[in-house]
């Protein structure tokens, strides 16, 4: 999801389709729209630490970085 994701011309819509079937998704898109990049590092970071995620161990699991 993350490869077709960055290769898309529009990543939002594209979520935005893929989240008509899902009510999850729709639920993140509703938390991230509007956010600046630094608002969407503190959220994922918030919620890897409730969920007892190691988020650069995740990170690293899927091939990604992590900008600094």
């Amino acid at each position: 999801m993350f490869n077709l994701l960055s290769k898309a011309k529009d990543p939002m819509n594209l979520l935005q389709q893929m989240s008509s079937n899902n009510p999850q998704l729709k639920r993140v898109i509703e938390v991230i729209n509007g956010k600046s990049p630094q608002e969407l590092r503190q959220y994922v970071e918030n919620t890897a630490k409730t969920q007892g995620v190691d988020l650069a161990q995740l990170a690293q699991k899927m091939g990604l970085q992590l900008p600094q």
